[in-house]
């Protein structure tokens, strides 16, 4: 990366500052959410560390689960920044970009290779906190689709810690029109123990490293989730 381009990456101490104030305002009404009009828990918050340079990759089956995960994944009051992509489309609206970006989103283009958007991935990846969905979009079924090599791309660039995460019951997320409750939704977050992905580290940049690299964290996920099947819904 060019100077130009990390200069432009760059999170301020008064942003981070006031990205802290904001979560921390917020979490009133997301644990009310979460843990009052559902039984939303999180196993293995342990294994996250404090410090930067931390990748949560997770499966991505719900909308939902882009606020799950950070509510249980950061502190009350922490200056850390906690980063994620999200679509474009959402940044259209000024009111919802504000938000976004208070909660540290940042847009990405899905239908086509967002370099900049990957560049800007890995130099979070590598300082920060970063959630990042392996599969790049969300399962329609729930089943786990291959990871891409874009995510593993970012990984093998920024050399982070990498957290394997499992959302379950996420797809029982209320929308209009369905006819199911929207309380009362046992969902979990699993953050599994961080990978050792110090091989793939010493090989050299390729698409195979990539692919390599987002294949074990795409294992590392499915083992949680068959670790954790009782905790599904039927």
């Amino acid at each position: 990366m060019t100077g130009n381009e990390t200069a432009s990456y760059e999170i301020s101490r008064a942003w981070s500052a006031a990205q802290a104030v904001i979560r921390f305002v917020s979490f009133p009404f997301v644990d009310f959410f979460f843990k009052i009009l559902n039984r939303a828990r999180a196993i293995g918050r342990e294994n996250i560390p404090a410090g930067g340079g931390v990748v949560i990759a997770s499966n991505h089956v719900s909308g939902v689960d882009t606020l799950l995960i950070p509510a249980f994944a950061t502190r009350r009051w922490d200056t850390m920044p906690f980063m994620a992509p999200a679509k474009e489309e959402l940044f259209r609206y000024p009111v919802m970009a504000q938000i976004l970006r208070a909660w540290g989103a940042f847009p990405v283009k899905r239908r086509a290779r967002d370099f900049d958007a990957m560049r800007r991935m890995a130099y979070y990846a590598g300082r920060y906190h970063v959630m990042l969905f392996p599969e790049g979009t969300r399962t329609k079924t729930g089943a786990l689709g291959r990871g891409r090599a874009g995510a593993g791309w970012v990984i093998h660039t920024a050399r982070p810690v990498v957290i394997p995460t499992l959302v379950i019951n996420t797809d029982r997320f209320f929308w209009p029109g369905r006819r199911r409750p929207w309380f009362g939704v046992p969902y979990t977050v699993v953050f599994g123990e961080p990978l050792d992905l110090s091989r793939h580290y010493a090989m050299p940049e390729s698409k195979e490293t990539s692919q390599a690299i987002v294949d074990e964290v795409m294992s590392a996920i499915a083992a949680l989730k068959e670790r954790h099947r009782d905790l599904y819904l039927p």
